[in-house]
């Protein structure tokens, strides 16, 4: 993964969950799949599966975070 992907996914991140909790959510994810590399040290395979987990994590907390506005 080339850092100019990586940076955009984390930004998608951080303006839908705030810097904290984007930044967490993210790294918890990428934790699995980087195994203390870097995301450019990826090979194709490994991409993929790092943008599903990561795809999969902003997708669940996007409906937590619909689901708690509806019922407010």
């Amino acid at each position: 993964m080339d850092i100019k992907e990586w940076n955009k996914i984390q930004d998608k991140f951080v303006e839908s969950f705030g810097w904290d909790n984007g930044l967490r959510f993210m790294t918890s994810e990428a934790r699995e799949v980087l195994k203390f590399r870097s995301p450019y040290e990826l090979d194709t395979h490994e991409d993929h599966k790092l943008v599903k987990r990561l795809r999969s994590r902003y997708n669940e907390e996007i409906k937590y975070i619909t689901k708690k506005d509806k019922e407010a």
